[in-house]
């Protein structure tokens, strides 16, 4: 979910072409699709004479993906893994966008993926 000026402008939700074994995996990988949507964006707005002077901010509710892009030295086993660390930690080390925890019970985007309980509610 891509707020631009506090509006919603971009909503991405698909399969996935790789088979992660675990969450950490297939986070990352989407944390990786969404830093390129990302700076495609910057891209975009710079080319129409947008001044784009600050960082954006991506949220996330696997806290130990965020904690792996902020460790320049971590050691991830798999390739695809290894490949989405170090473009999404070359990113924050330029500082194109920065990770930040969000709860599960307040990440918006959870709204459009996940089926909800009759009874449950959302904070917010």
């Amino acid at each position: 979910l891509v707020y631009l000026n506090c509006a919603p402008i971009y909503w991405f939700s698909k399969k996935q072409g790789s088979c992660e074994s675990s969450s950490f995996g297939s986070e990352f990988i989407a944390m990786k699709q969404c830093c390129e949507y990302l700076r495609g964006l910057w891209y975009k707005l710079r080319m129409m004479g947008i001044p784009v002077d600050s960082c954006c901010y991506v949220y996330g509710d696997n806290q130990s993906v965020l904690c792996n892009t902020t460790i320049p030295d971590s050691k991830l086993k798999k390739k695809s893994q290894s490949i989405a660390y170090h473009f999404v930690r070359e990113g924050a080390a330029r500082d194109e966008w920065r990770t930040a925890y969000v709860n599960t019970h307040e990440n918006e985007s959870d709204l459009l993926t996940k089926v909800l309980s009759a009874g449950e509610k959302r904070a917010g």
